[in-house]
């Protein structure tokens, strides 16, 4: 009988975690999957902050410097914060955690993004994600390093214009090795960038379309955007223009947008009507990977309109400024990478920004880093390239890859970015979802595994289900770095109360001591019934049972 192509995938995984130690990089990856990491608690283990390209780069301006190390700081109780200030740059990554591309992954976090100061409304930056080639040491280690602030968001290069009117302001190297950035966007991400002080790919958005090759209508430069940049260009491109040959070296050509879709606020700054169609179903857009041009692409409708950032802190996902990003990264058998859906929680919903994109082997895009003519006059001005050039880039699959985050802000708006309850899954790992229980009285059941699923091999694709569970496999962690272990259901949290869980019904049982009043809570993980997702590598990341108790008295 023949193997199911899903089950291969799982038995090459499986035997790549045990054999794969004798390579030179595997042996980094000491640490299996599940990673979860709440960063609450300020644990930095197997995380590791690093360094900017060019750390001696100014700002826009001699006189306006950026901060260009590394702002990156755990905050009790809080999260990792990444930014705070105004021109800042924060990035770690995951040095311990290589993973092979052709294994799914499921990449979840929620992230606290708002204004600082909260009298402030200009536009900033954002958060990404980021994958870079960890086939060799080549780009990891002490040899990663970030990129461009602001627009770049560590990713991406930032070539300048010609050096008599740079102002002070010098190129910036972006990641090398980089394979995938994906963004919570707040708007420049996703922009062609040709200003007086420098140069970066992208979309080009201006009401007179024939100003710009394949401009777009400025309205569709919206604020509110999940964008996806592609790979770092690898080695030296010799680029032919009408003007010049120029051979720009590796780290300063590349990182194309591949895709890019709005949510829905407004550049006005505010929510679009959520029964209208409104702008977020009509500004998104795809790079056409064989003419280099960029063409409109809005599916999967998004019915309710929401703003990328939440704009505040949060404790739950019943909060309104409660934001989680959900990356879904499924290998891609036709011409390796991966198909990527990207989902926001926003509150309690969940909607799917970007459904099934398919990293493209290899690409044509607009590259405008080019060196630029100097047109006469006192102070000399540019004279900007209308129509950059087509250049080809092909995206080899690596082999191994390692995850990392970083966020940046531009020169105007003080933000603060977040990171916390950091989960990366098997992406057929079991699913487990926290779980908020408000106001209850007295001895409190709860049913937690009602919102989480496993998998089971049925067909081409494995499906998921809450019946797929073994509730015997549901294990009590104190905290996130404390389990109880196999068949321990029973927990007593000082000064609180008694936990209690009943394999059989699947139930967790609460009882608070005399005269508490206040939140409670317990965190959990489970895996799956049925082989291979039985096995303790597709176990759930954490999970967290909350319980607000008004009254413990019948």
């Amino acid at each position: 009988m023949e193997t199911p192509k899903y089950m291969m995938k799982k038995i090459f995984f499986l035997l790549l975690v045990l054999l794969g130690m004798r390579d030179g990089v595997s042996a980094q990856s000491s640490h299996l999957m599940p990673f979860f990491r709440s960063f609450l608690d300020g644990d930095m283990e197997n995380v590791k902050l690093f360094e900017s390209n060019q750390i001696e780069a100014s700002g826009r301006k001699a006189d306006n410097t950026y901060k260009r190390a590394n702002q990156a700081k755990p905050v009790k109780n809080l999260g990792l914060r990444l930014t705070q200030g105004k021109e800042e740059v924060g990035a770690f990554y995951l040095p311990d955690y290589i993973f092979s591309t052709k294994d799914g992954l499921l990449i979840e976090f929620e992230y606290i993004m708002m204004y600082t100061n909260p009298s402030e409304k200009g536009l900033t930056d954002g958060i990404c994600m980021f994958l870079v080639d960890a086939t060799t040491n080549q780009y990891i280690g002490d040899n990663l390093k970030y990129g461009a602030e602001g627009a770049g968001f560590g990713y991406t290069h930032r070539a300048s214009v010609h050096q008599s009117i740079n102002k002070g302001v010098l190129p910036i190297t972006g990641m090398k090795g980089g394979y995938l950035a994906v963004a919570l966007d707040q708007g420049n991400f996703k922009n062609w960038r040709m200003e007086d002080y420098e140069m970066r790919n992208g979309i080009p958005y201006d009401d007179n379309l024939t100003t710009i090759a394949n401009a777009q209508p400025l309205k569709y430069n919206t604020r509110s955007n999940v964008t996806i940049r592609g790979a770092a260009g690898r080695g030296k491109k010799t680029i032919t223009t009408q003007q010049n040959t120029h051979e720009v070296p590796e780290g300063s050509w590349g990182f194309p947008v591949l895709i890019t879709r709005h949510t829905g606020w407004s550049i006005t700054g505010g929510l679009e009507d959520e029964h209208s169609n409104g702008l977020r179903n009509e500004a998104g857009f795809e790079l056409n990977t064989t003419s280099g041009q960029y063409e409109r692409h809005v599916a999967p409708r998004i019915d309710k309109p929401f703003n990328i950032s939440g704009g505040g802190v949060f404790s739950h996902s019943d909060e309104s400024t409660y934001r989680k990003a959900i990356i879904a990264l499924e290998p891609n058998d036709n011409g390796g990478g991966f198909k990527i859906t990207v989902t926001i929680q926003h509150g309690t919903e969940k909607t799917i920004v970007i459904e099934n994109y398919t990293y493209p082997s290899s690409l044509s895009y607009a590259e405008n880093s080019l060196p630029i003519r100097i047109a006469g006059g006192s102070p000399p001005k540019p004279i900007w390239y209308t129509n950059p050039p087509v250049t080809n880039l092909t995206l080899t699959t690596p082999q191994r890859l390692c995850i990392g985050f970083m966020a940046s802000t531009g020169q105007l708006t003080a933000h603060t970015n977040i990171i916390k309850n950091l989960r990366i899954t098997p992406l057929y790992g079991a699913r487990a979802e926290d779980d908020i229980y408000e106001h209850r009285r007295g001895p409190a059941t709860v049913r937690p595994l009602d919102n989480d699923v496993a998998y089971r091999g049925e067909g081409s694709t494995p499906n998921a289900g809450k019946d797929n569970l073994n509730p015997r496999s549901f294990r009590i962690w104190k905290n996130d770095k404390e389990c109880l272990g196999s068949e321990v259901f029973v927990y007593e949290a000082p000064n609180e109360g008694k936990w209690v869980y009943n394999p059989e019904l699947a139930e967790m049982m609460f009882f608070p001591v005399k005269g508490f009043k206040g939140e409670v809570s317990i965190m959990y993980d489970v895996k799956g019934k049925y082989a291979p997702y039985d096995d303790e590598l597709f176990r759930s990341s954490l999970a967290k049972i909350v319980i607000h108790i008004d009254d413990n008295q019948p």
